[in-house]
C-alpha cells in the first residue's frame, strides 16, 4: 500500500517553519486566499486506514468488495485512478436516479473531501468516486450517489438505506457497530499546517515531539479541524478511537478548506487534518 500513498502525495512541500503568534486578522471580503503563506509539517500523526462501509446484512457484498480491491491491487486499477489526481486528467463520475426495480448500487457519500471525494457543478469527482464507479461496474449494478452528511453515513448504512459508504472513512471499532468494513484500499494520516510565521514546530523530527508541543498549555494553541474527522478526535480526544486529547483550543469548522482560510487569515493557529487532503487543497 504504501506505493499508493506516495501517489497521493500530489507536491513536495519544502518546510521551512518559521511561532505560532502573529496577531489575529480578520479576512476581509476582498481578501484573497492563495495559501502561499503556510507550510505542511509533513510528519504523520496517525496510521489510519480507509476502508468502504457495507451493509450489515449484505455480507456477499461484503465478499465480492473485498475480492474488488485485492483485484485493484493485483492490476494496477487503483493505482491509475490516483494518477488522475497527480497531474493528471480527473474522470467525471456519473450517477443515475434511484429506482428499486433496477440492479443498482446505493452509496452514501459526502461530495466535500478532495482528493477523495467532490463535485464541480453538478459533475462529480474524487478517487473514491473513480474507484465505487469501477466496483459498480465490477458489480454489474447501476451507480447512485448518495449525498449526505458525514457524521450520519454510518448510520443511514446501518437502516438498509445504502448499500455501503465511501468518503475517505477510517476503519476503527466505533464505526464498525454500525458497518462491516472492507479489506483497506488506503492508508492515511493527520498532519499538522502552521503559518510561515510558526516556530514552534521547527526542530520537531516525530510525532512524539508534535504531541510535546500540543500537550504545552503554555503554547496556547487553537487548532482548526474538521468537525466530526479523525482530526477532530484526536485533538479533542475520544475513546472510540483511542485519542487523549490534548489542552489545545479545537475549533472544529465544516470542511479543510474552511480551515485552513481561518489558518491563514490569522483566526488559528494551526490546523490538524488529513495529510492527502490537506497537500492536495494548498497544491490545488
Amino acid at each position: 500500500m504504501s506505493r499508493l500513498v506516495r501517489i497521493l502525495i500530489v507536491t513536495t512541500l519544502l518546510i521551512s517553519i518559521t511561532a505560532c503568534s502573529s496577531p489575529k486578522a480578520v479576512i476581509g471580503e476582498d481578501a484573497h486566499l492563495k495559501y502561499d503563506n503556510l507550510n505542511v509539517i509533513d510528519i504523520n500523526l496517525t496510521e489510519e486506514e480507509y476502508g468502504i462501509g457495507v451493509d450489515k446484512n449484505q455480507p456477499e457484498l461484503l465478499n465480492q468488495i473485498n475480492a474488488f480491491i485485492k483485484e485493484c491491487e493485483a492490476n494496477g486499477k487503483f493505482e491509475e485512478i490516483c494518477s488522475h489526481y497527480e497531474g493528471g486528467e480527473p474522470v467525471p463520475v456519473e450517477s443515475v436516479e434511484r429506482n428499486n426495480t433496477k440492479d443498482q448500487l446505493i452509496v452514501a457519500t459526502t461530495g466535500d473531501f478532495a482528493p477523495f471525494d467532490y463535485n464541480i457543478a453538478d459533475k462529480s469527482y474524487g478517487i473514491d468516486k473513480e474507484f465505487v464507479a469501477a466496483l459498480a461496474e465490477y458489480l454489474g449494478k447501476e451507480l447512485v450517489l448518495e449525498y449526505i452528511n458525514f457524521d450520519i453515513m454510518f448510520m443511514t448504512v446501518a437502516q438498509h438505506k445504502a448499500d455501503i459508504c465511501i468518503a475517505g472513512i477510517t476503519i476503527n471499532d466505533a464505526r464498525k457497530k454500525y458497518v462491516d468494513f472492507s479489506d483497506p484500499y488506503y492508508h492515511a494520516g493527520q498532519i499538522i499546517v502552521t503559518t510561515d510565521k510558526c516556530t514552534l514546530f521547527d526542530n520537531v523530527k516525530n510525532a512524539a515531539e508534535i504531541e510535546e508541543v500540543l500537550n504545552n498549555p503554555d503554547n496556547n494553541l487553537t487548532v482548526a479541524v474538521e468537525n466530526m474527522t479523525t482530526g477532530h478526535y484526536y485533538c479533542e480526544g475520544n475513546s472510540d478511537f483511542g485519542y487523549a486529547g490534548f489542552p489545545v483550543t479545537t475549533v472544529p469548522l465544516a470542511t479543510l478548506d474552511d480551515c485552513l482560510e481561518e489558518l491563514e487569515g490569522g483566526g488559528v493557529d494551526i490546523v490538524i487534518g488529513d495529510a492527502a487532503v490537506l497537500k492536495y487543497i494548498i497544491d490545488k
